[in-house]
């Protein structure tokens, strides 16, 4: 990623974070975080990756409905010429790592399980 790349990518985290938090008043978006912004080479896009504490699917519903706002708000305190499209993905990052935290504690429950058994009592 290019330093104009990254510098865009945490300009947009920032604004979007703070447009979030204090201009829309969408309540189905009070508990989403924006976890990572990643912008294209060309600036065509920037995909930006969220959470929420909240229910997802009407949090994914509230911003496809605030995505053009989102970009005007960008447009007008970006000094770029031409402002990215807004893809939003859901980042799942936290869950992929509980499922394995899961599986390994499993393993760990099944090694302790066979090692009681293989003692001589």
């Amino acid at each position: 990623m290019k330093h104009t790349q990254a510098r865009l990518a945490h300009e947009i985290r920032e604004r979007i974070s703070t447009i979030l938090r204090q201009r829309v008043g969408d309540p189905r978006l009070a508990e989403v975080s924006v976890n990572e912004v990643r912008v294209a080479p060309d600036g065509s896009y920037a995909r930006i990756y969220w959470g929420t504490l909240g229910p997802v699917a009407a949090a994914k519903e509230a911003i496809e409905k605030a995505k053009p706002y989102l970009r005007r708000c960008l447009a007008a305190e970006l000094q770029i010429r031409r402002v990215p499209e807004l893809d939003f993905r859901l980042d799942e990052t936290l869950a992929r790592a509980e499922r394995v935290e899961g599986v390994l504690r499993e393993l760990e429950q099944e090694r302790a399980a066979k090692q009681k058994k293989e003692e001589p009592a």
